[in-house]
């Protein structure tokens, strides 16, 4: 294959998107994007913002950004308690920042509604995960540390939050699989095989 290929992957909380996001990043191979990343390099704008007025000093911030390998070690990775923002600022630098991590790069997008901000893009593939309630609680459980009446608490508010974010960048319901190409119960299918059949896709669709 050849030619930039993005890779959109939309997650419910607790189904492992970041874990299967950066397996399928690495077997592609494709550069890997996800919420931290776009944070950090945020932060790392609005310094340069604050401390230059030079235009070509934020430039050559975007040129190095651009030149950063996006991919974390999956061995100590643990998923971040999700927070969303609403002003309407942050997601336009946000959503100009992942355009600009992403580049002219192969890539693997995990939320940040990319299924969405993409969606001009040629060779873009879509792909949701979702998973039954009690396995995505078992996951915060385990991820966070949390009693069950926690985890619970927690899980349903930040389904709540994800959905909302969605809906305010976006005005879709993300639960609505027609936003996708492809969509997964991964708690009924191993993760490599998610990662299998997504590879098995994209193959088809741009050999």
């Amino acid at each position: 294959m050849s030619g930039q290929i993005i890779v959109t992957i939309s997650t419910q909380p607790g189904c492992g998107g970041a874990e299967i996001g950066q397996r399928l990043a690495r077997r592609m191979p494709a550069v890997y994007v996800d919420k931290r990343l776009v944070a950090k390099a945020a932060n790392g704008l609005d310094a340069v913002i604050e401390n230059s007025d030079d235009t070509k000093t934020k430039s050559k911030f975007w040129e190095l950004l651009g030149q950063t390998p996006i991919l974390t070690n999956i061995e100590s990775y643990i998923p971040e308690i999700r927070s969303v923002v609403s002003d309407a600022e942050v997601h336009e630098k946000e959503e100009e920042i992942l355009l600009k991590l992403v580049g002219k790069n192969t890539a693997v997008v995990v939320g940040r509604a990319g299924f969405y901000r993409f969606r001009e893009h040629p060779r873009l593939v879509k792909v949701f995960l979702g998973g039954d309630w009690q396995y995505r609680h078992d996951n915060y459980k385990r991820f966070y540390g949390l009693s069950d009446e926690d985890a619970e608490d927690l899980l349903r508010t930040t389904d709540q939050a994800t959905e909302r974010y969605i809906y305010k960048v976006t005005g879709k319901d993300m639960l609505d699989i027609r936003n996708y190409d492809l969509s997964f119960n991964v708690s009924k299918i191993d993760f490599n095989v998610v990662v299998n059949l997504i590879l098995d896709y994209v193959h088809y669709r741009f050999q």
